[in-house]
């Protein structure tokens, strides 16, 4: 390999995916993904990684977290692994660590897809050039991420925000009741509490509690798995998709992502038969006075996998232009 390779990164609560690339790649190569759980720090994972493919020196690393960005030293919100941008330039002799929060990653790849990158839900629109629009991102994982991008006379402007760590707001009965159990375990019912890989897990423990049944833990996988035979687990899927309507919608009146909301993500893209029979625009468009705003803004899922590195092949792109030009 030559000198100038580039070590891009993913780094969610569960997986880290790492790719290479160099100024004269049109993409990135040597996709792989590891379990976070599996490696004490970030840095035994990009080491494992780099000797897996016999890479002895990089010229630079190009990051996307599940965090806030800010600063040098980051925690990740979802597992135990710190990003130590100067351990990390020191450890690995790089001179150069950029990192990004994951979710503005993700906006910032946006640009690059097409309609057929798109399956809507409800309401259809055409989009010619997605940087052109208030478009919100959405995707419930490991935890709940969000971002925005809101269109300037300058270009798009990009912000991530922390929707996942907004209070949760019951909006009916049922919902009100496992607020209120969750309540018992949790400081904060935030909206990650319910909107997640976890989250489908409480649910359906809170509901199995609700309704006096012996409390059994499964994960969100053996949960969907079982919703044709267990009816709590079918419970449980159809509150989840109807709650992330309305924490959809929400964040699309907060931020006035009024031309699109995206969803993003492997829980999400692996059962899209599901969402679409499933009460996740009622909850999206059930706003009183704004419905008929709501029924006008388009949403969909974003089929393309790998979003966090497609952002940040682009962050670095844009980076090594713009220092190509200086």
């Amino acid at each position: 390999m030559i000198d100038k390779t580039i070590l891009l990164g993913d780094i969610g609560g569960t997986n880290a995916r790492f790719a290479l690339t160099s100024p004269n790649d049109s993409s990135y190569t040597c996709f792989e993904k590891f379990l976070c759980v599996d490696f004490d720090t970030v840095i035994e994972a990009i080491n494992c990684y780099l000797k897996g493919h016999d890479i002895d020196n990089l010229h630079g690393i190009y990051l996307a977290i599940a965090a806030p960005v800010s600063g040098d030293k980051v925690k990740i919100i979802n597992n135990h692994w710190v990003i130590d941008t100067v351990k990390i330039k020191k450890t690995l002799n790089v001179k150069k660590v950029n990192i990004i929060n994951d979710f503005a990653s993700i906006a910032n790849s946006v640009a690059s897809l097409d309609q057929n990158d798109i399956e809507f839900l409800g309401s259809e629109s055409s989009f010619s050039e997605l940087s052109q629009f208030d478009i919100a991102i959405v995707g419930p994982g490991t935890g709940l991420g969000g971002s925005v991008i809101k269109k300037t006379k300058k270009g798009s402007y990009i912000s991530a925000l922390e929707l996942g760590h907004v209070g949760f707001s019951p909006q009916n009965e049922i919902q009100m009741s496992l607020f209120n159990i969750l309540s018992k375990n949790n400081n904060r019912v935030i909206n990650e509490t319910l909107l997640s890989g976890p989250g489908i897990a409480n649910i359906y423990c809170a509901l199995l509690e609700l309704n006096n049944k012996k409390i059994s833990s499964l994960t969100s996988e053996q949960i969907f798995l079982q919703i044709q035979e267990c009816e709590f687990a079918k419970k449980t899927v159809d509150i989840f998709f109807e709650i992330l309507g309305q924490v959809a919608g929400d964040f699309a009146l907060s931020t006035g992502a009024f031309d699109g909301v995206l969803l993003v993500g492997d829980l999400v893209n692996n059962h899209i038969d599901l969402i679409h029979n499933s009460l996740f625009r009622f909850g999206f468009d059930n706003k009183d006075d704004y419905r008929n705003l709501m029924l006008s803004i388009p949403t969909g899922i974003i089929k393309k996998s790998e979003l966090g590195l497609s952002g940040v092949f682009e962050l670095y792109q844009q980076s090594y232009k713009t220092q190509s030009d200086s």
